[in-house]
């Protein structure tokens, strides 16, 4: 089961920069929220946004809706539904939501939203929510306990991937994915959402078992970056009940909960008008629709109505400081912060254009942001502006930093000097005209890729919708009411937009992480106080905009490459084209043309070796030079000038250090392909390396790095990788006194003769002009200049495996988890047969490591297992089962974990579980050869070295339907021994 609670903590590991970063300061009392894609369910048993609709096949109308609310004193006008919907409301008051989609086909997503959550809980029940998800999946009226994962699996449909559930504050989300849309299929599915909804067993010898789940559920949630989260709460939110009622609940609950305080909850909370079914697929909702009704007609409340109580909280009002250091985190948070109540009502037009007109306002800020971030004298590494509507009252508006502990000060001096410079000045017509060419493209795009869109990101946005009361549109609705909205906007419109943002009469400036200010939190708060007063009496100057950047600004090419020969792979529909520019320049062109995703293709181009070829007396320069790379731009133009000099084209790239070799990728418009090979073109003859960028990269691998360091996860990540590589500092991540001594000069010197002399492939998969795509690269790569140097051949040694040998590490922490990572040598990559039946085998591994540990032993949360194979490294290959656990249990699960794989060894796999393993890996299969990103990552880039590939992409589906139990067994015989083995075991301290 997903927890969406559970995005509390969680850091991005990558070294880049984004303009359209996510919440990542846990200061900000919307870090949580922000990951939980439903943030805002209704609390009350009415539903919003379908109400008005009749029972009975009836499409949304086109019109204006009127939808009356008990939160509103008279009918509201509404904005119209997306058309293609087709909503009802039975008698018992149970709603749906059905619209038809054929991405991917012959699959269904049907989601179960029950509108309750933890903030329905009393104070005997907190954590009941929650419990209650997982115990749904343990016993019901159709499906005994431990009978509902099977069932999935031989449906093929995989437990977790495919069938899921989330709990939060005012919704609880039962997913299902089904692998069919034929009236058979959708039948079963109903069946196992009613379930769901009213047939949970909650049998007292099931909540004994998953008692110890949820357990390690709740311990795998606690970090840092959690108990933040925690405090910063109780300060953002004074009195409020959300700050007792986070979803995963109190431990002496969850160890004495038993079926009655479940039925409780679930009686009075699990009721037909308190739940909206919610299906998107490709399926016949008229179908459907008469499916369902016979399915839920008869559900009837089984206990009183309640309603849960009016949430209050103290208003805030002046300066308030909020101070909490952590000696564990990777760096220090800072933020700016207003939380005000707004009244939960139903959506208008007129706030859906206020949001829209909001949202150009944080676009401008947030451009300002990241050219701030990128300058050298910048304090912090990470910046962004964030406001919205969540948990139905709350409206919050942001703006927040990372930074070293020691910059804290101007850090917090940088954000209000920022903030306060866009209120008194405002901005300019050169940012808003920059910032209305991305907004109108996105909503042009999202008309191009309408028939396209995925099922399961439509449904999710359809629950989003209702349980925040909006309303679900079309892209062509979107569009038409907002295009020219934006083209209207002028200066003063954003201008006042942003102050209407910041307009609360109060101020709440927070600073969490590890700055040390003083042992006396008084005092740090009284400091933070002092020097934020202090900031607002600096003198601020009008923002500069700086000057237009144009692109493309390198001559034109006057010739075209020569193409030498045009190669077809007629069954699989590819398109081979090998052209020269001269006898050192020599280019490869591989198409697949596609309808998989419409207005967009992707692409790749590779070269070179990549991290193979990192030198050995300079570890992790792989990885910063991409940081390097792309944060650099180009050395003509700055990667905020390339930017704003981009504004409205449809086109992202971005460059790649793998282990076996560099890329430049990213995806565009269907109209791009010069626009992407004039970019292509400009990183060979004019990449940037800048020194403010190493500087940033630096930073930002630091402060990554010392948080790493305090968690089990980190030190696996940091040490683990490389201890299962015989040391090679290819592997895992490198100490930061070495990667601090990497200078510009070491990236420029390794990585720009590789942009001048490595041959260089190019695959394109997607929805594109082949025409186009060829003269592109003609014109664009097919005459680039001759090689100027040469690169210097790196040798070194290979990885090995550590066989026979234990690594034990202590993480110094407060946070009490272990983990067990149980590893044996395999193979590399390219036996693709023994690769696939490996990947079954992993699948295998998983589900005994659920049964066993899970299940049987409640030891853990989430035990897995997988197989890693090497395309870089001959023989190099590593399958591992993980599990995250009490520390005070480690010893006992490595043994059952060492069962589990010398039993397999031993004793070979049996066919019901092979079957099991193997039905959702064909379903996965299907879907997967209808992407874009299929063909182009394990098809076309590389198959001018590996042309075996396409005969992979020929056999893939038969290939796993014909493994057997022998082929299973034999791989476990083979690899499974203990002179193959080492493990890794991590504790705190």
């Amino acid at each position: 089961m997903n927890f969406y609670f559970s995005g509390a903590g969680m850091k991005s590991m990558s070294l880049q920069g984004d303009k359209r970063r996510s919440i990542l300061n846990v200061g900000v009392l919307f870090f949580v929220v922000f990951w939980m894609l439903f943030a805002g369910g209704c609390s009350d048993l009415h539903h919003h946004g379908v109400s008005g609709q009749k029972a009975g096949i009836e499409k949304a109308s086109t019109d204006v809706v009127k939808v009356t609310s008990d939160h509103d004193s008279a009918p509201v006008v509404n904005l119209a539904f997306d058309p293609a919907l087709v909503m009802g409301t039975l008698d018992n008051g149970f709603k749906y939501i059905l619209l038809e989609n054929s991405t991917p086909e012959n699959r269904v997503s049907m989601h179960l939203d029950v509108l309750t959550g933890s903030m329905n809980e009393t104070e005997e029940q907190r954590g009941i929510a929650h419990f209650l998800e997982h115990m749904v999946f343990n016993g019901s009226t159709h499906f005994k306990p431990g009978e509902l994962v099977e069932y999935f699996q031989s449906i093929g449909m995989s437990f977790g991937g495919d069938a899921n559930a989330h709990t939060s504050f005012f919704e609880t989300v039962y997913d299902i994915f089904l692998p069919s849309g034929d009236k058979k299929s959708l039948e079963q599915g109903l069946v196992v959402l009613d379930d769901y909804a009213r047939g949970a067993l909650l049998l007292d010898s099931e909540v004994d078992k998953e008692r110890g789940v949820v357990l390690s559920e709740k311990r795998d949630r606690d970090s840092v970056s959690y108990r933040t989260f925690q405090e910063s709460l109780k300060f953002s939110l004074p009195g409020s009940r959300i700050n007792n009622r986070l979803p995963i609940g109190l431990e002496k609950v969850i160890k004495k909960a038993d079926s009655k305080l479940f039925r409780s909850y679930y009686n009075t909370w699990y009721r037909p008008e308190n739940m909206v079914l919610i299906m998107v697929g490709d399926f016949n909702a008229l179908e459907a629709e008469e499916l369902l009704k016979k399915k839920f007609f008869s559900m009837k409340p089984r206990s009183d109505k309640k309603y849960i109580p009016e949430d209050l909280w103290e208003k805030h009002s002046g300066l308030k400081v909020f101070y909490h250091y952590e000696a564990e985190a990777g760096n220090t948070d800072v933020s700016i912060n207003t939380i005000t109540k707004k009244a939960f009502k139903t959506d208008t037009l007129t706030a859906f254009k206020e949001r829209a007109v909001k949202s150009a306002a944080k676009m401008i800020f947030q451009n300002r942001l990241s050219k701030l971030v990128r300058k050298k004298s910048s304090p912090c590494t990470h910046a962004g502006i964030y406001s919205g509507d969540y948990l139905h009252n709350i409206n919050f508006s942001a703006i927040s930093a990372d930074s070293d502990p020691d910059k804290w000060r101007d850090t917090l001096v940088l954000l209000e000097n920022r903030l306060r410079q866009a209120l008194e000045f405002g901005f300019t017509r050169q940012e808003l005209k920059r910032v209305k060419a991305d907004f109108l493209l996105k909503l042009d795009k999202s008309v191009k890729e309408r028939t396209t869109r995925k099922s399961s990101k439509l449904a999710r946005k359809i629950i989003s919708q209702v349980n925040r009361k909006r309303v679900f549109q079309s892209p062509e609705q979107r569009r038409d009411i907002l295009k020219p909205f934006i083209l209207s906007l002028t200066v003063k419109d954003v201008n006042s937009a942003f102050e209407d943002i910041w307009a609360a009469e109060h101020r709440l400036v927070e600073v969490t992480g590890n700055a040390l200010i003083d042992s006396d939190k008084d005092a740090s708060r009284q400091v933070i106080r002092t020097l934020y007063n202090k900031s607002k009496m600096k003198k601020i100057a009008r923002y500069q905009s700086g000057k237009n950047a144009v692109f493309p600004y390198l001559p034109e090419p006057l010739t075209m490459g020569t193409i030498k020969k045009v190669s077809k792979v007629k069954d699989l529909g590819i398109s081979i084209i090998d052209m020269v520019g001269s006898d050192k320049n020599q280019v490869r062109l591989n198409l697949k043309k596609t309808e998989f995703k419409k207005g967009e293709f992707i692409f790749r181009v590779d070269f070179g070796k990549g991290r193979k070829a990192e030198p050995v007396s300079k570890p992790g320069l792989g990885l910063i030079a991409a940081s390097v790379i792309n944060e650099s731009g180009l050395d003509s133009l700055d990667r905020d000038q390339l930017d704003a000099a981009l504004a409205g084209r449809d086109v992202n790239i971005r460059f790649n250090t793998d282990q076996d070799g560099f890329s430049l990728s990213g995806r565009a418009g269907v109209d791009e392909a010069e626009l992407v090979f004039q970019l292509v073109r400009s990183y060979f003859l004019d990449a940037g390396f800048r020194q403010e960028a190493l500087l940033l990269a630096v930073e930002r691998y630091k402060q990554m790095y010392q948080s790493l360091l305090r968690t089990q996860q980190g030190m696996m990540q940091l040490k683990g990788d490389s201890f299962l590589a015989g040391k090679d500092s290819r592997f895992g991540m490198p100490k930061f006194a070495m990667v601090e001594k990497i200078r510009l000069k070491d990236i420029e010197s390794w990585i720009k003769p590789v942009f001048e002399n490595a041959d260089i492939e190019i695959s394109v998969a997607g929805d594109f002009d082949s025409n186009s795509v060829i003269a592109a690269v003609q014109k664009y790569m097919g005459t680039l200049p001759e090689s100027r140097g040469t690169i210097d051949e790196i040798t070194r040694a290979e990885p090995y495996f550590p066989c026979g040998k234990t690594l034990e590490l202590k993480v110094e922490t407060k946070i009490n988890k272990g983990i067990a990572r149980l590893t044996f040598l395999t193979d590399d990559f390219w036996n693709i047969k023994q690769t696939r039946r490996l990947n079954i085998l992993a699948t295998v591994f998983s589900d005994r490591l659920r049964k066993r540990i899970r299940e049987n032993l409640g030891a853990a949360y989430s035990p897995y297992a997988y197989n890693n194979p090497s395309k870089a490294y001959d023989g190099y290959g590593v399958f591992n089962a993980v599990v995250s656990l009490d520390p005070d249990k480690i010893e006992s699960v490595v043994k059952e974990m060492e069962m589990i794989a010398f039993s397999l060894a031993e004793n070979g796999v049996e066919q019901d579980e092979l079957t099991l393993a193997l039905e959702p890996v064909k379903t996965h299969i299907k879907d997967m050869k209808k992407t874009n990103e299929y063909w182009l990552n394990s098809v076309l880039s590389g198959c001018k070295k590996h042309s075996e590939k396409f005969e992979w992409a020929r056999d893939i589906f038969n290939d796993y339907a014909s493994i057997s139990e022998d082929d299973i067994s034999a791989l476990a015989e083979s690899y499974f021994k203990k002179s193959k083995k080492a493990l890794i075991i991590i504790k705190p301290f």
